[in-house]
């Protein structure tokens, strides 16, 4: 039998990004803006950036409030995190939010994760929006990617809880 990686199941299709996801670029960083989160400031606002995955400050409206994938576009090229809370994208932050009846959002982010991003440009490397929707995706069966988004929900809300869990105690 031949590796799964050499064949494609033929319930199975490929596609491209811009196909799976509405996908944008951040833009300018809100007028409203605090450095911790408040009350009034709980939506997180991301930027490029590795350290506390690109977390920029909040504000108090979000841009985004759907489950979806960030990759970062300059900089740090390829930086892929899942999102799941409202949030606000800025500067060079490409998101992906999936269309759920094709894939789901943690399929997107694990599918982005394997892949090596690049980007183009010679004096400063970017990831252009128009180039990176045309990036292909295996898309498996909506019944696949059903069992696998319930398979994998308990995880991540498990990674969450633990996130939370550490804020709580750092507060402490």
């Amino acid at each position: 039998m031949e590796p799964f990686s050499n064949r494609k199941p033929s319930d199975w299709s490929v596609s491209t990004l811009g196909n799976v996801s509405i996908m944008g670029a951040g833009g300018d960083k809100p007028q409203n803006v605090s450095p911790i989160k408040t009350d009034l400031y709980k939506y997180p606002i991301y930027s490029n950036g590795l350290s506390n995955e690109g977390l920029y400050g909040f504000t108090d409206k979000p841009k985004i409030s759907e489950e979806s994938v960030t990759v970062s576009a300059r900089g740090t090229i390829g930086f892929v995190c899942l999102r799941h809370i409202p949030y606000v994208p800025i500067v060079r932050l490409v998101t992906l939010t999936p269309k759920t009846e094709i894939i789901s959002a943690k399929y997107l982010y694990l599918w982005l994760k394997q892949l090596h991003i690049t980007g183009t440009g010679t004096t400063q490397q970017q990831l252009t929006v128009p180039d990176f929707q045309k990036t292909e995706i295996l898309v498996p069966s909506q019944e696949i990617v059903t069992l696998f988004t319930a398979t994998v929900d308990p995880i991540f809300e498990k990674i969450w809880a633990n996130q939370n869990e550490n804020e709580k105690l750092l507060k402490w």
